[in-house]
C-alpha cells in the first residue's frame, strides 16, 4: 500500500492541473461570450483574438515593452468620428521559472486629434517607488499638490511641459481617481486600473471612466 502512496500523489496532482486547465479554458470561453454580448448591446465591434496593428503602435509605450508573451484579447472597438475607441484584455509575463508572474489587465485606449499633451506615465505610487525617488529615480512631484505626489508616480521625457500641462484642475481630478494608471502623448492616451479585468458588466463603467479622463484632458490641451 505504501508503494502506491507516491503514484496516488502524483494521480491526484495531475488530475488537479487538468481540472484547473479545463475550468480557465470553460471560464475564458464564457467571459469572451459575454463580452461579445455586451459590445453588441453597446454598438461596438468585437474581436475575439485582437488585432496585431493596433497592439504594434502601443509598442512605444511603456507598459507594451514590458516583459513577454504578450496578448491581446476580447478587442472591443468603436469609431464616434471624434474619437477612435479600443477595450481589450491584455496580458504578459514577467519573471522565470518558480518566479514568473502572468499581469492580466483590461484597458482602455482612445485616440483623437483633439489630445494633444507631452508624453508622460502616470501610475499608483508603492512603498518601493518612495525608496526609488530617494534614489533619483524620476517622480515628478507638485509641491501646491501634496495629495497628488503621494498617491501617484509621474514620468516623463520632457517634464517642463508636464508640469506646464498639469493645471491645477487636472491635479485635482486625479486626486480622486486613486489606483488608476494614464499612459499619453499627442494622439493618444489609455487608461486601466492594475492587474484588474472588468466584467462585462462592468464595460459601461471603464468606458465612462475613461471618456471622464479623456475630457479632462482634452481641456488642458
Amino acid at each position: 500500500m505504501e508503494a502506491l502512496i507516491p503514484f496516488l500523489i502524483f494521480g491526484a496532482v495531475v488530475t488537479l492541473i487538468v481540472g484547473g486547465l479545463i475550468w480557465s479554458h470553460f471560464a475564458e470561453k464564457k467571459r469572451r461570450e459575454e463580452l461579445e454580448v455586451a459590445a453588441t448591446e453597446m454598438g461596438l465591434s468585437f474581436f475575439p483574438d485582437g488585432n496585431s496593428n493596433l497592439l504594434m503602435q502601443l509598442q512605444e509605450f511603456k507598459l507594451f515593452n514590458r516583459g513577454r508573451a504578450k496578448k491581446m484579447r476580447n478587442l472591443i472597438q468603436g469609431d464616434s468620428g471624434e474619437v477612435k475607441l479600443a477595450i481589450f484584455d491584455y496580458q504578459f509575463t514577467t519573471g522565470s521559472g518558480k518566479n514568473s508572474h502572468t499581469h492580466r489587465m483590461s484597458l482602455a485606449v482612445m485616440q483623437s486629434s483633439q489630445l494633444k499633451c507631452p508624453d508622460f506615465t502616470m501610475r499608483p505610487e508603492g512603498m518601493f517607488d518612495k525608496l526609488g525617488s530617494a534614489m533619483g529615480f524620476q517622480d515628478i512631484d507638485f509641491d501646491t499638490h501634496p495629495e497628488f505626489s503621494k498617491l501617484f508616480v509621474l514620468q516623463s521625457s520632457n517634464e517642463e511641459m508636464v508640469r506646464a500641462f498639469f493645471k491645477p484642475s487636472l491635479l485635482e481630478f486625479f486626486e480622486t481617481k486613486k489606483g488608476v494608471s494614464v499612459e499619453a502623448q499627442t494622439g493618444t492616451m489609455f487608461f486601466h486600473r492594475p492587474g484588474r479585468r472588468v466584467k462585462a458588466e462592468q464595460l459601461k463603467d471603464l468606458l465612462s471612466e475613461a471618456y471622464e479622463v479623456y475630457g479632462h484632458m482634452v481641456d488642458q490641451s
